[in-house]
């Protein structure tokens, strides 16, 4: 719950921090190539902060709906939908998705830097597969695995998953009901003195 406070508090702000509209534009870039996105598709955004991934690939897609556990960052996504625009066919609700119900199904779901916040990742990905039609896509970009915890060593209270082994939670992919599991390289993230790999993972929803 601590991390939702923060979340809540460093939301107005939470763009502004050096290199995050690279990184998104990055992801976004990453999606479009390994994704056949087109105008029909109904997209959820997994822990989507201030919605600005949405933003950048709202133009490919039909509609989108944001979630995030942060009241503060659904707070800041919804005033970022409402200024582009884009208040028709985006909108940004706050919802947990390892506990929290959602209406609808979905064509395709992303999420950028979200999923090692979450705790029962296997939750996760067990409600993406069952909110997400026949063949509908999934596409993650997260940290690759950072055994020493480098990457939020000054977060003391961070409890996390430092990164992600490839193999295994391609495997936790699987056994959630996804097939077609693939990664790529999406971009890198500098912090201090040392660069941090992050991946796209692609799945289909295989039921």
């Amino acid at each position: 719950m601590h991390e939702h406070k923060r979340f809540d508090d460093e939301a107005a702000t939470w763009d502004d921090a050096p290199g995050h509209e690279e990184r998104q534009v990055a992801v976004a870039q990453a999606i479009t190539h390994a994704i056949s996105l087109n105008p029909t598709m109904r997209a959820l955004d997994v822990g989507g902060g201030t919605g600005r991934l949405s933003i950048l690939l709202s133009d490919k897609v039909g509609s989108v709906v944001v979630t995030d556990p942060s009241a503060g960052m659904v707070q800041v996504a919804q005033e970022r939908i409402e200024a582009a625009g884009l208040g028709d066919r985006l909108r940004a609700v706050r919802a947990d998705l390892t506990t929290d119900s959602l209406d609808g199904t979905y064509d395709v779901a992303w999420s950028s830097m979200a999923l090692h916040h979450v705790q029962d990742l296997d939750a996760l990905l067990r409600s993406l597969a069952d909110l997400l039609v026949t063949g509908g896509h999934l596409a993650i970009a997260d940290l690759d695995e950072d055994p020493e915890g480098a990457f939020h060593a000054e977060k003391v209270d961070f409890d996390g998953h430092h990164g992600f082994d490839r193999h295994r939670l391609a495997e936790q992919l699987a056994h959630a009901g996804f097939a077609d599991v693939a990664f790529t390289d999406a971009t890198t993230i500098l912090k201090g003195d040392r660069e941090f790999g992050v991946f796209l993972c692609t799945a289909t929803q295989g039921a």
